[in-house]
């Protein structure tokens, strides 16, 4: 099969176009016909594996992080899953024309969603519950502050948030034009620049965004402990513009600030499996409904594969970048 493969360059990894071997299931696998794979932030560092902590993969470093298919094989402990089944998951090597995972990591793909959409669910949505969930643990009608909100994983932490009944829900943005966007999925924008969106929050909420949802990182850190609200929390889960960033102790001790870091490179198989089955059983019904929808950005072939890169590289998109995929 074909495969988009990393490998080392002189001086920077490269991605290349290999034909390697078919993956075979083990006996908790589904080998999955690819048909459409999403891109992260994460890919465009090239790194052999993203899922360091808890996934190793024999043979040729493939990219991708995501991908949404059909299933061309079962493991004989496989369970709720067949042959045919459209199915989605957040998996490394998904630049491929078939991938093997683990079916505890896999969704089913609700009916109406396309490949592109499916294939743009894994990692945004489910890395957005589990932060407003499992990190913060929203209530209904807490105030949300989205830094990065245009981002494909701002995008699914707006629509999370509005359906698990945030309050209103705040957005930055560094383009005018992305604001009316924003504001039909139900999120007051709020263009990012040269005041402090701090301010800004501080005069729609009286007290401050309740939940910071970061996905800028570096010198959002301080505005965001400016904007929240005292005993806000704050959840690290981007690094847009940077992974460093300074901030005043004393304003944070004084806010009585909660700030988490969110990834998934460090969970174990068992934490991930526990992520993909709570988001399961609590937002597959708002994808079968169009409660949540998949914004797209843009489709590639598979073998534009450096082309989608530096798009995303330049920040053309609103939403996610796709590659669709040549099958077997």
């Amino acid at each position: 099969m074909e495969a988009i493969v990393i490998e080392p360059g002189p001086a920077a990894a490269q991605l290349r176009l290999r034909d390697i071997p078919d993956p075979a299931p083990g006996p908790d696998d589904l080998v999955v016909a690819v048909r459409a794979s999403a891109l992260n932030q994460a890919d465009l560092r090239r790194a052999a594996s993203h899922f360091a902590g808890s996934e190793s993969r024999p043979g040729p470093s493939v990219g991708g992080l995501e991908m949404a298919g059909e299933v061309a094989a079962v493991g004989g402990n496989v369970r709720d899953f067949a042959v045919g089944d459209r199915v989605m998951a957040m998996t490394g090597g998904a630049w491929a024309q078939r991938v093997k995972v683990d079916y505890r990591l896999v969704l089913p793909v609700p009916a109406g969603l396309s490949w592109a959409q499916a294939a743009a669910v894994p990692v945004s949505f489910v890395t957005a519950h589990d932060a407003l969930v499992s990190a913060v643990r929203l209530a209904p009608g807490e105030s949300v502050l989205v830094r990065g909100a245009a981002s494909a994983a701002g995008l699914a932490v707006i629509q999370v948030a509005r359906v698990l009944g945030a309050g209103p829900v705040y957005g930055t943005t560094n383009s005018a034009a992305k604001i009316p966007a924003l504001e039909r999925l139900g999120c007051r924008g709020i263009l990012s620049g040269d005041h402090g969106v701090a301010g800004v929050i501080r005069d729609l909420t009286g007290t401050g965004a309740e939940i910071v949802i970061d996905i800028v990182g570096a010198g959002a850190v301080q505005d965001n402990i400016e904007a929240a609200a005292v005993g806000g929390r704050i959840v690290c889960l981007g690094r847009l513009a940077g992974t460093e960033g300074r901030f005043n102790l004393d304003e944070f001790s004084r806010k009585r600030i909660t700030m988490i870091g969110v990834t998934f490179r460090t969970r174990t198989f068992e934490e991930r499996v526990a992520a993909v089955s709570l988001f399961a059983a609590e937002m597959l019904g708002s994808l079968s409904s169009g409660a949540l929808q998949p914004v797209i950005d843009r489709t590639f072939s598979f073998r534009e594969i450096e082309e989608a890169q530096s798009y995303m590289r330049d920040n053309h998109n609103f939403g996610k970048v796709v590659v669709e995929m040549a099958s077997p």
